[in-house]
């Protein structure tokens, strides 16, 4: 796939799984409307920033994060969100707060079936729901019954990166060319921490795994 010029190499490397994935999530699975309240867990990673970027592109909304560290709350409003606030007791009432009681109209949560029935009580009616990972790396629950559901017009929507791209690599492509082109007019920004060499991706592993890594990582790998 070509590069448009303005846009690196390092950046464009980043793409198909921070900003790409981003849109997929929001435009494919969840099914965004202008307007629509939106919850993301982990919102200080690199899809939580891409997020950021893309709601206000697509009809501003009202954007809220939780993030699993309270110091990295400032990071993610830094960054765009309305409110972000630590996965803690009092998250729930926190968001019920936000809303005004009223729910989040879609909800990105890459953490597993361990956030599900938080999830579940902060829906607003016609909610959707999308799991797009297991970063809590803990085992994957049921999903609740049908009933509930039905009860509360709520969508659960599972998305993978990856399976899209087995079986339907055209519409990842084109979810890739239209990232490329919104950053190469400047309407997207993509900040990549560039690794040095492969030596350096050890500590950028513990960086992840203990809370402490903000945004995408691209390593240079010379000749």
């Amino acid at each position: 796939m070509p590069v448009p010029a303005g846009v690196g190499l390092c950046e464009a490397a980043a793409v198909p799984l921070g900003l790409a994935t981003a849109l997929l999530l929001l435009t494919d699975a969840g099914r965004f409307t202008a307007g629509d309240t939106v919850l993301v867990h982990s919102a200080s990673g690199g899809i939580g920033n891409a997020i950021a970027q893309l709601v206000p592109l697509f009809g501003r909304g009202r954007l809220l994060g939780t993030v699993g560290r309270p110091e990295k709350a400032a990071a993610a409003v830094a960054a765009g969100y309305d409110a972000a606030f630590a996965r803690d007791e009092g998250l729930r009432k926190a968001v019920e707060e936000a809303t005004g009681g009223r729910g989040v109209d879609l909800i990105l949560d890459p953490l597993g079936t361990e956030a599900l029935p938080l999830d579940l009580d902060l829906a607003a009616p016609g909610a959707r729901i999308v799991l797009f990972g297991n970063a809590g790396g803990g085992a994957v629950d049921a999903l609740p019954p049908v009933g509930r559901l039905m009860a509360g017009n709520v969508t659960i929507t599972g998305f993978s990166h990856r399976g899209l791209a087995a079986t339907a690599p055209a519409k990842v492509a084109h979810a890739i060319r239209r990232i490329l082109a919104l950053l190469a007019d400047g309407r997207l920004t993509l900040p990549v921490t560039e690794l040095p060499s492969l030596t350096d991706v050890p500590a950028a592993h513990d960086a992840m795994a203990a809370g402490q890594a903000t945004g995408k990582y691209v390593v240079h790998v010379g000749a």
